[in-house]
């Protein structure tokens, strides 16, 4: 339920709104009132003017999609080659899980008999 101390806060910003509005009106009828009577009426965005007297160049819509490799069968055994090296190199690297587990078991039965001793 909506209390009348809650309304008159709605009340306040609103006309407090209103009043903001009027005065950003009031000034910018001055400036255009302003600037007729001087003769000089405040030019358009220099950008506007050259997108308006020239007509954009028709464009063929470009897909995003990325664009297929264009290699030589040379060339592709070779990347090939390497990327079979480089992936090999990666899995000689790679310790195996059993060995993990075993060198965490040893240490853990070297640790509680140090502690019971």
């Amino acid at each position: 339920m909506i209390t009348l101390k809650s309304l008159g806060r709605k009340l306040e910003k609103l006309e407090a709104s209103m009043q903001k509005d009027a005065r950003r009106l009031s000034k910018l009828i001055r400036k255009v009132k302003r600037a007729a009577a001087s003769g000089t009426m405040p030019r358009p965005n220099q950008a506007r003017i050259r997108g308006k007297t020239e007509p954009k160049p028709a464009t063929t819509p470009v897909s995003s999609a990325k664009q297929k490799r264009r290699l030589s069968p040379e060339a592709r055994a070779k990347l090939s080659a390497l990327m079979h090296e480089r992936w090999a190199a990666k899995r000689a690297t790679v310790v195996p899980v059993a060995i993990v587990e075993e060198a965490v078991s040893g240490s853990t039965t070297d640790g509680n008999a140090a502690a019971s001793a």
